[in-house]
């Protein structure tokens, strides 16, 4: 299953795919455009959220409220299991040192 977001960032368009036991997400600078400048892709059925961006493996995919909320509302119709993370613990995560 495919389908393609508008991420309210300078007209970038994000296409995600869920397919058996992966999903693979693609940044596009427009609508139009031939291939992502952004990839990422996890295998399983899992990604993550914050209020503003959507976490794909490695990859952060900045997203309006709206968009995220449809996006999120598509991922969870697909069987993909939506986990929202705070911003200050995605902030120890990447800083443990600081967390102390």
């Amino acid at each position: 299953m495919e389908a393609t977001f508008a991420t309210g960032q300078q007209g970038a368009t994000l296409v995600l795919m869920v397919c058996a036991g992966w999903l693979w997400a693609g940044l596009y600078a427009t609508p139009y455009s031939i291939t992502p400048y952004q990839v990422a892709a996890t295998v399983g059925h899992r990604v993550r959220i914050t209020p503003s961006q959507l976490l794909v493996g490695a990859g952060a995919f900045p997203l309006t409220g709206k968009s995220l909320q449809a996006a999120h509302r598509w991922l969870d119709r697909q069987g993909v299991t939506v986990r929202a993370v705070s911003t200050t613990a995605r902030t120890r995560a990447a800083n443990p040192a600081e967390a102390v």
